[in-house]
């Protein structure tokens, strides 16, 4: 039974940590949606220091275009880069793109 209980335990443990995840990159989202930038930025922030490349992806774009931080396609290319090892293939579209572009 002890085995059992802990199975569930680390199972429990992983869903809040999945959620976590998830709840980061969705606030950044939803922030983003609203225009509320700094909110944004700092979820996707949250979010991809937490391993979420989707909110590298994001927080890439807004980097590149200047949506609520100042424009600095290095950090962009940077974001993307990371989110590419991350196996966010937006990512690695855009990380390839910003080598293209001046």
């Amino acid at each position: 039974m002890k085995k059992a209980q802990k199975i569930v335990a680390l199972l429990m443990a992983v869903g809040v940590i999945s959620s976590c995840y998830a709840d980061s990159y969705a606030d950044g989202k939803k922030a983003l949606d609203a225009k509320m930038y700094s909110k944004s930025v700092e979820a996707f922030t949250k979010a991809c220091s937490e391993n979420n490349f989707k909110g590298c992806y994001e927080l890439g774009k807004m980097y590149e275009n200047g949506t609520g931080v100042a424009q600095n396609k290095y950090e962009a290319g940077t974001l993307y880069a990371q989110a590419c090892r991350g196996g966010e293939a937006l990512g690695c579209s855009n990380m390839a793109l910003s080598y293209d572009a001046p």
